[in-house]
Parts: structure tokens; C-alpha cells; sequence
């Protein structure tokens, strides 16, 4: 990139800042510039009628570390500045993102419109609401915070009038359009995945841990204390299905024993019925003596 083209573009983002500070309310006190970083001081005063001093600053080295981020940190603690902003032209890393949001400092990249996005006629106005009139907004309609409808904090508008999480915004629709009345919504992380977080009168959701699973440990119970009604699987079978072999000798005799118990011997039935020749003899002798 040529140094033509390089003013050009820090004229550009210089201006967009100073027209976002100015719609915030800040007054351009200052600019300062170096080899490394362009850094615009703003002032304003507050509701409470304190003075807050803002800087932001846009880093020559498109690469921006967490060092640089800790760097802009330890300057706004120094000089007690109020507000710090950071233009980026690339996107941030992981650990630089997080530092950013530990230290507090807003993160402005130059893709994002570097102007006021509300001079437009066809983006509807954003007012963020006080305490007062979100408690009055939540009695009116009976309702709690969780149920309004969502916003991200992401959006351009939001950032615009810096609202944080938690806040609520009242959008008013735009009558050159044809539209009337407004709307309101609550502002939720963009890394939230539409669940809210704990801001203000938000409830927070806390998550119940569930301890790890402990083995069971089964004590030992003698042979008499085991239940009687799920028997095993080898005593249903031997209890309900008996063998074939004592099916056979219950119901089914064998041949040997019924030919016993039916049929007598010949042996056993010839002493009862005939005598034998010789007792048949003696006793006719015996009745012949007799006779004599």
C-alpha cells in the first residue's frame, strides 16, 4: 500500500471514530500519532457530572496481540482514562479477544461501519433505557426481563450506543416508512446462544453438577436372604421342564416290571392250581388203608 493510500485510509477510520465518540456524547479534545498508533482522546461529561476521558486508538501493525491489548490496558489505568477503544483491521485472536474483555476494552473493527449508522433513514433509532423505565417498562406489562425478545451484542446498533447485556433497548420505528410505535428488546452475549446472562435483574441460570457415578457396592447376604421370586434361568428350566428320561420312568413303565406286575410266571401259577403226581398218589394210598 502506498503512503497516499495509507492516509487515506487512517483519514477514513479517523473520521468514523470521531463521528461514533461524538454521537456518544464526546467531545474531540485531541489527537496524537506516532509511528506505531493513532490515538484520539475525547471528553464528556457524565449524568452523575463527571468528567470521562475516552481514547481510541488505531494501531499501525494491522496484527494485534494480546501485549498490544495489555499495552492500551496499562496506559488507561495510567492515565485514568474512562473508556478505551481499539480499531482493528484484523480479527483478534482467541487469548487477545479474552484480554479484551478482562481489561474492558471495546474492540471496534475497521469492516464495521465507521460512521453513525442512526444517520441513515432507513435504520430505526436505539435508546437505551435507564432503571427507572425499565422497572415501569416490566410492571406496564407485567412481565419479567427474561421474556422480552432478544438482541446480540454483536449488532451494529447496539454497539453503536454501547449497550451492554442485560440492558434493555426501546427501538422506535421510523413514520417516513409508513410505520409507527416502537419496540423493545433485551441484549444478550453473542456467544450465548440465546440464553441470558447475569446482569442487573436477570436471574442466573446455574447449572447443577451432577457428582460422578460411585460403583455400587453389594454386600454380601447369606443363601436364605436371596429373593425367592426371580429364580435363574437353569432353575426355571429344571423346575418346570423336567428331563424326558424321568417323564419316561413316571408315566411309562418299563415292559420287564409290567410283564411281573400283569402276567405271572408259569412256575409260580402250577403249585395253585395242579398238584403234583406224587402228592395226588399219597393221598390216594392214604383214603385205599383207610377203606380196609
Amino acid at each position: 500500500m502506498s503512503s497516499k493510500e495509507q492516509r487515506a485510509k487512517e483519514k477514513r477510520i479517523t473520521d468514523g471514530v470521531k463521528e461514533i465518540l461524538e454521537f456518544r456524547g464526546f467531545q474531540i479534545k485531541n489527537t496524537k500519532e506516532d509511528d506505531d498508533f493513532l490515538d484520539i482522546y475525547a471528553d464528556k461529561i457524565s449524568e452523575e457530572k463527571e468528567k470521562i476521558t475516552a481514547i481510541a486508538r488505531f494501531p499501525k501493525n494491522p496484527q494485534i496481540g494480546v501485549k498490544l491489548i495489555r499495552l492500551l490496558g496499562k496506559l488507561q489505568e495510567e492515565e485514568k482514562l474512562g473508556e478505551a477503544l481499539l480499531i482493528a483491521e484484523s480479527p483478534l485472536t482467541h487469548y487477545a479477544k479474552k484480554e479484551s474483555v478482562k481489561l474492558g476494552i471495546e474492540i471496534i473493527s475497521s469492516n464495521n461501519p465507521l460512521f453513525n449508522i442512526f444517520d441513515h433513514n432507513i435504520v430505526r433509532q436505539h435508546i437505551k433505557l435507564k432503571s427507572p423505565e425499565i422497572k415501569y417498562f416490566l410492571e406496564r406489562y407485567q412481565i419479567e426481563k427474561n421474556q422480552i425478545p432478544k438482541i446480540l451484542e454483536s449488532d451494529a446498533a447496539v454497539k453503536a450506543i454501547q449497550a451492554k447485556p442485560g440492558d434493555v433497548i426501546k427501538i422506535v420505528r421510523n413514520p417516513d416508512m409508513g410505520e409507527n410505535g416502537s419496540y423493545y428488546r433485551v441484549v444478550i452475549k453473542s456467544t450465548s446462544r440465546l440464553r441470558l446472562v447475569e446482569t442487573g435483574t436477570i436471574k442466573k441460570k446455574t447449572t447443577r453438577k451432577i457428582p460422578p457415578k460411585k460403583p455400587k457396592e453389594t454386600p454380601e447376604k447369606p443363601v436364605e436372604d436371596k429373593p425367592k421370586t426371580a429364580p435363574s434361568k437353569t432353575a426355571d428350566k429344571t423346575k418346570k421342564v423336567p428331563s424326558k428320561t424321568a417323564d419316561k420312568t413316571k408315566k411309562v413303565p418299563s415292559k420287564t416290571a409290567a410283564k411281573t406286575k400283569k402276567v405271572p410266571s408259569k412256575t409260580a401259577a402250577k403249585p395253585k392250581k395242579t398238584p403234583s403226581k406224587t402228592a395226588t398218589k399219597s393221598k390216594a394210598t392214604t383214603s385205599k388203608k383207610s377203606a380196609k
